[in-house]
């Protein structure tokens, strides 16, 4: 089989709870089996520094947004090296949430666009983002504990859908429904990277 040459880096969004992570790991997975090198990175990673005190300021309310949203991306920034090589050295990096995440929530706390996009201004840019749309309802019941500030805000939640829906016609992202099973969903995402980047399917 001939391997892309240059890595396709292939990112997943969407609300608290839409299916991201797994989502990310059934594609990353699928197309290992048809025979490519795969990378996989998830946001945020809270096994750093900064990534300590993210996890922090997502229960903390001492913490101001601004401060929020930079942590938020100062976390991807300390990837940054990480990205670069495996977009260099493998065929695809599937990630799990990345910078147009920070847009979405900073948009429904208030924040300037052009500020948000600042902050992320130089990180490698995504090929293909793809928008897990589900239900605010949905969110809540796959997850009743140990929420954080802002899963614990269905208003606020509803606000960040709604923002994630115009961020995805406006910057044309694939889009697909969320609340079905999870190999539903998975099937729909791997018909959409079979048709873009002209895999044939060996599995």
């Amino acid at each position: 089989m001939q391997l892309l040459r240059k890595g396709k880096f292939i990112v997943i969004e969407g609300i608290d709870q839409s299916g991201k992570k797994t989502q990310s790991i059934l594609l990353r997975n699928r197309l290992k089996k048809n025979g490519y090198k795969v990378g996989y990175i998830s946001f945020p990673k809270y096994n750093t520094s900064i990534g300590k005190l993210v996890k922090k300021c997502l229960h903390d309310d001492s913490f101001s947004l601004e401060m929020s949203h930079i942590l938020l991306s100062a976390n991807r920034w300390e990837s940054e090296k990480e990205i670069r090589y495996k977009l260099e050295n493998m065929d695809f990096v599937i990630c799990n949430r990345y910078c147009d995440s920070n847009i979405a929530y900073g948009l429904a706390n208030g924040l300037k666009k052009e500020w948000l996009e600042n902050l992320d201004l130089g990180l490698p840019k995504s090929d293909l983002t793809i928008l897990i749309d589900i239900p605010i309802t949905e969110s809540v019941l796959r997850k009743s504990e140990n929420r954080d500030r802002y899963e614990k805000d269905r208003k606020f939640l509803n606000n960040v859908k709604s923002r994630y829906k115009k961020l995805a016609t406006m910057n044309k992202w694939s889009r697909i429904k969320g609340d079905k099973s999870k190999e539903e969903v998975s099937k729909e995402i791997w018909n959409l990277v079979v048709n873009k980047y002209k895999i044939k399917d060996v599995n």
